[in-house]
C-alpha cells in the first residue's frame, strides 16, 4: 500500500489499489467529486476545494486518477479502457457510505469534464444529482477546440492513435500501452508529478467518445457549464450551441479568464460558488 503525503486520503479500488483523494471538508449534506485535466494531478484544484469547502457549499473530493500525482502505480498508464471508470464508481460508492442521504454533485476541469461526462451512461449517473464543468472536453471531433491556438504544448499521435483504434476494433488490444499523447513543456516549468505521456488506454479512457451526443442527452439533471472567454484551448463560443443542440445545460462565458485561471480566480470561483449555492 502507498503512503501518499501532505492532505491525502484514501478509498479502496475493486482492484485492491489504494487510490488517493485531496478532502475538504464542508457541510455534510452536499458533497463535490471533481476530476482534474490531462496531465496535472488534483494539485491545481486545491483553491477550488478550498474555496467551495470554506464558502460552506459543499464537502469536496478531488481525485488523483490512477496513473497521475505523486505516488501513481504506473505514470501516464492504467490496465485498460474504462478503468477510469470503474475507479470512479468505486469513488462514488465510497462517498455514498461516508455521506448518508447527502447530495452528490460530479464535475471536472478540461479533461476532468469529458471524465466526468463519461459517467452519465454508467450505472451512477441515476444518482447524481448535479454536474459541474469547467471548460470541458468532449471528444477530439466535437467543434470545441481553437483552431490555431496556443494549446498546452502537448501533441496526440494521430497515426498511432488511429492505428490502435483499428486494432481495438479487431479486438487487438496487447498494444494498447503505447504512448500517444506528450506534453512539450520544459522540464524546469514542472513541479514533478504531472504525467507528461499518456498511453493509449489512458487517453482514451479520459474523453467521451464521437458520439458525444450519446452522453450530452443523458444530461437531465442540473448541469452547469462555465468557459473563459480567453480560453486559449476551446472555443468559449461554440459551448453553448453544441450543449443547447442535445440538453439544457446553463452554460455561462466568464469574460477575462483563460483555460487555467477559471478554476482560481475570485471571480470564477465566486460565479461557480453562486450556482452551488443556488441549487442546494
Amino acid at each position: 500500500m502507498n503512503t501518499y503525503p501532505g492532505d491525502f486520503q484514501t478509498y479502496t479500488a475493486r482492484d485492491g489499489a489504494h487510490l488517493p483523494y485531496r478532502f475538504f471538508e464542508g457541510p455534510s449534506d452536499v458533497v463535490l467529486i471533481f476530476i482534474h485535466g490531462i496531465t496535472e494531478p488534483s494539485l491545481y484544484l486545491r483553491e477550488l476545494g478550498q474555496y467551495v469547502s470554506g464558502q460552506r457549499q459543499a464537502t469536496v473530493y478531488l481525485p488523483d486518477l490512477r496513473g497521475y500525482g505523486d505516488l501513481p502505480i504506473r505514470r501516464g498508464d492504467i490496465d485498460y479502457i474504462g478503468q477510469f471508470d470503474d475507479d470512479l464508481e468505486d469513488l462514488f460508492r465510497f462517498v455514498q457510505q461516508r455521506h448518508p442521504g447527502a447530495r452528490i454533485l460530479f464535475g471536472g476541469h478540461s479533461a476532468g469534464g469529458a471524465t466526468a461526462l463519461r459517467q452519465t451512461i454508467r450505472p451512477i449517473h441515476q444518482d447524481i444529482d448535479a454536474y459541474l464543468l469547467i471548460s470541458p472536453a468532449l471528444s477530439p471531433n466535437a467543434p470545441l477546440d481553437r483552431k490555431g491556438g496556443s494549446g498546452n504544448e502537448s501533441n496526440v499521435s494521430i497515426p498511432k492513435y488511429l492505428s490502435l483504434m483499428l486494432l481495438n476494433a479487431l479486438g487487438i488490444r496487447r498494444l494498447n500501452h503505447a504512448v500517444v499523447y506528450r506534453r512539450h513543456t520544459p522540464v524546469d516549468q514542472l513541479h514533478g508529478t504531472e504525467s507528461c505521456r499518456l498511453s493509449y488506454r489512458l487517453a482514451m479512457s479520459r474523453m467521451v467518445g464521437n458520439n458525444y451526443g450519446k452522453y450530452l442527452s443523458q444530461l437531465t439533471q442540473p448541469t452547469f457549464v462555465i468557459v473563459g472567454a480567453d480560453d486559449e484551448v476551446f472555443d468559449a463560443e461554440a459551448y453553448k450551441p453544441l450543449y443547447n443542440k442535445f440538453c439544457k445545460a446553463e452554460v455561462r462565458i466568464i469574460d477575462g479568464q483563460n483555460h487555467d485561471s477559471i478554476v482560481k480566480t475570485e471571480k470564477a470561483l465566486s460565479i461557480m460558488g453562486g450556482w452551488l449555492q443556488a441549487i442546494r
